[in-house]
């Protein structure tokens, strides 16, 4: 599909002990999650600082092009200077070894690692940094990987400072009651509305179509996930190049069981496709995502000479590479694997994370 996906490694938890309630009408204790979310939001602004460096040095790699607006003197000048042109040797570097897919938009953080292993070892280094310096020392470790000069290449670039943790607190509380007000009206049979000046939609309708999304936007608050532009979940791809996809992975019925079974219209609008821009689709179970890494590792070349025959082998390659790392850092850490759509880390795009 056109588009962001994500895929997540998923804490069952989070959905067992705080969406379900929320749906069934009870009182959380946010606190907990809370107290996850508010360093991961600060760390993840603090390596945007470099991460947006690198891009500026991406794009404006090679020499000034002439404009269309640029009269003839000028025009000639700019081609001389072409021949001129020498990238520094930051731009160099990047330019050799970063691929803006993986290391930029694709892992959860700045991560230079080759093995879906090690990726998800310094996935828990970047969640476990007990402060902001020593997550910009992660950063330079990483980029130090590449070639020791270039975290001294690389200066983070000046962003706007984060808003008031306490205003970020009380927006992740509003998506929390939002969540819960969706349910409650449409226990009651009535209509959801945003405000009071809105006419509202059937609150049933809004909670099968939105609430599984939601849902897995506050989670992608706390929790590091994978993202990739411009392709398709892991059984799209299956069956698209004629492997047949695993068994174990489901919709995720498992996350929303409980409401379910109060609605079941939910459950039948939960699939294995990514339909749209804001979704929720394939689900693996803790205990079955071993079993899909080892899939992968065994039908992961296959998949690619198919996808390959078709002019796409490059983004399979990438994507499966991508989704063999989540399942590596969930296996690691006893999670679940959940695929999304239009969910984006909010330092990059704030409104991409917004439930509202």
């Amino acid at each position: 599909m056109k588009g962001v996906i994500s895929f997540h490694p998923v804490d069952v938890g989070f959905f067992d002990d705080l969406i379900a309630p929320l749906i069934a009408g009870k009182k959380i204790d946010p606190d907990p999650f809370l107290a996850r979310v508010l360093p991961m939001r600060r760390y993840r602004w603090e390596i945007r600082r470099y991460t947006s460096s690198i891009e500026t040095l991406l794009e404006t790699a090679g020499p000034a092009k002439p404009q269309r607006e640029d009269n003839v003197l000028k025009k000639i000048k700019t081609h001389l200077e072409a021949f001129d042109y020498r990238p520094d040797q930051a731009t160099r570097i990047v330019l050799k070894a970063i691929d803006p897919d993986l290391h930029l938009h694709g892992r959860p953080f700045l991560i230079t690692e080759m093995s879906a292993g090690r990726v998800a070892e310094m996935v828990q280094a970047y969640r476990d940094a007990p402060s902001a310096a020593a997550v910009e020392r992660l950063v330079k470790e990483q980029l130090g990987k590449i070639d020791p000069e270039l975290p001294d290449l690389i200066p983070p670039e000046d962003h706007e400072p984060l808003s008031a943790e306490l205003n970020y607190r009380a927006d992740v509380l509003t998506e929390f009651t939002a969540i819960y007000e969706i349910a409650r009206a449409a226990r009651a049979g009535g209509p959801w509305r945003r405000d009071a000046s809105e006419v509202g939609r059937p609150a049933i309708d809004v909670l099968c179509e939105e609430l599984p999304w939601r849902a897995l936007a506050l989670h992608a608050r706390a929790m590091p996930f994978w993202t990739a532009r411009a392709v398709d979940g892991l059984e799209t791809v299956c069956r698209a190049t004629r492997v047949g996809a695993p068994d174990t992975l489901v919709s995720a019925r498992r996350l929303f069981a409980e409401a379910i079974e109060s609605f079941p219209a939910l459950g039948e609008k939960l699939h294995l496709d990514l339909a749209g821009p804001r979704d929720v689709a394939a689900f693996i179970a803790p205990a079955d995502v071993p079993g899909v890494l080892e899939f992968l590792n065994a039908q992961g070349g296959r998949i690619i000479a198919a996808a390959a025959r078709s002019g796409e082998g490059p983004a399979c390659a990438a994507l499966l590479r991508k989704i063999k790392e989540c399942a590596a850092y969930a296996i690691k850490h006893g999670l679940g694997y959940l695929e999304g759509s239009g969910i984006l880390p909010e330092v990059e795009t704030p409104a991409a994370v917004s439930a509202t």
